[in-house]
């Protein structure tokens, strides 16, 4: 306790520098805060978009599909296994799907396509394709129905009603081809989807491939995304069949996930920058401290106090300078984050007025909302707390080495 008295008292004796040292370390904390706060809510939105319009949390597909992405690699009796899977998670929504490359042909132009087909019932319920339609309606019983996105219309020359062709070849040389009729139009702001995607149903992509109970994918869509892993296990062990594999949705959009890693791991790499040029602030606060007190250092250690006592004190001060500043910097950075949590944040003046963004080929809204990144938190706070007692190693070492006698000439 002692030690904790003299280092406060020694702290404020220039109020004005400590203040204005522990202000520095709180404005830099809090802009971590922030932006992890930030960072949290926004890839948040991009894996639950991926996971909804791409993959589901829990993912049965053919052996290999992974890696091939070949149609002909199907989930045989997909029915059985959506069954299957709806009877374990009667809470989840199970989506099969099957997704097929070729060309799509208007009488105006061709483009090259991939169609996915989709149970419309279920597939309504875990993707928001449905409410991104700008014409026409959703998928219904119409087996000869198809939504485009709006860049292919486009390129098609085609509205609502009108007959585009599907061409595309099945296992082997053997070339397929369906009439389908523009059921909807929709727009979600990414250029791959909105230009390259088409949407019909199950029955009639099933068709492309050459018919049967078969899909590309079965997907599980949970309640509890953090049930994902126990989900994986749980599935794999209830099917157990050597010609399916099962994979959580990290193995099943490894882009995606690549994607947040290496953006995460460059934010940190900044935000030990910044950490860098706070400890130098200290390092200088604490050193200029420690000089103006060299007199008094050399009284006590002539008074046999030890330089290791000496080394604790100024170590002390440190701490408590960072201390007070990771509580002002996680106050602060709290402050500034409650908007966007709360009511979250319009960067739709970075996508050009657009409602809708493009970030790693996910499409998610303009409006950003925020999510508390507690563990982010207390990692930058115990880290400015430690920038701050490392950026006081030196004056505490130059200070011990300092004989008592030359240390009292100094002034």
């Amino acid at each position: 306790m002692q030690m904790l008295r003299l280092a406060t008292r020694n702290l404020f004796r220039n109020t004005r520098r400590t203040v204005l040292t522990g202000l520095a370390i709180a404005f830099g904390l809090s802009m971590m805060v922030f932006t992890a706060t930030m960072q949290r809510g926004q890839h948040g939105m991009m894996i639950d978009t991926a996971i909804r319009q791409m993959a589901g949390h829990v993912v049965v597909q053919g052996k290999g599909y992974q890696e091939e992405k070949k149609p002909t690699l199907v989930v045989a009796r997909a029915s059985e296994v959506a069954a299957a899977l709806r009877a374990a998670y009667p809470d989840g929504v199970v989506a099969p799907r099957i997704l097929v490359d070729g060309l799509l042909l208007s009488a105006s132009n061709r483009v090259g396509a991939v169609v996915s087909g989709v149970d419309p019932e279920s597939e309504a319920t875990v993707s928001d394709l449905d409410d991104k339609l700008v014409e026409g309606a959703w998928l219904d019983d119409d087996s000869r129905g198809i939504v485009i996105g709006v860049a292919m219309a486009d390129a098609l020359a085609v509205e609502i009603g009108d007959k585009v062709v599907y061409m595309g070849q099945r296992a082997g040389d053997e070339v397929q081809s369906s009439l389908f009729r523009v059921k909807g139009i929709f727009r979600t702001g990414a250029v791959g989807l909105d230009g390259f995607f088409a949407v019909t149903s199950l029955e009639s992509a099933q068709e492309l491939i050459g018919g049967g109970d078969v899909a590309n994918q079965v997907t599980l869509h949970l309640d509890d995304p953090d049930g994902a892993t126990e989900a994986r296990e749980r599935v794999e062990a209830l099917l157990a069949r050597p010609d399916l594999e099962v994979l959580h949705w990290r193995d099943a959009l490894p882009e995606l996930w690549g994607f947040i890693q290496v953006y995460r791991v460059s934010s940190d790499f900044g935000f030990a920058f910044l950490g860098v040029i706070v400890g130098m602030g200290v390092l200088c606060t604490m050193l200029m401290n420690v000089l103006e007190r060299t007199r008094e250092f050399g009284v006590v250690l002539a008074m046999g106090m030890k330089p290791r006592q000496i080394v604790r004190l100024v170590l002390t001060e440190a701490f408590m300078l960072g201390v007070l500043g990771a509580v002002g910097g996680v106050v602060l950075g709290v402050i500034f984050s409650l908007p966007i949590v709360v009511w979250g944040i319009d960067l739709s003046v970075y996508a050009g007025g657009a409602d809708t963004m493009e970030q790693a080929g996910v499409a998610i809204d303009t409006w950003v909302q925020g999510e508390w990144a507690p563990m982010r938190t207390c990692i930058y706070a115990c880290c400015a707390v430690l920038l701050s007692v490392v950026g006081a190693l030196y004056p505490a070492w130059h200070i011990a080495r300092l004989k008592p006698v030359e240390a009292m000439r100094q002034r």
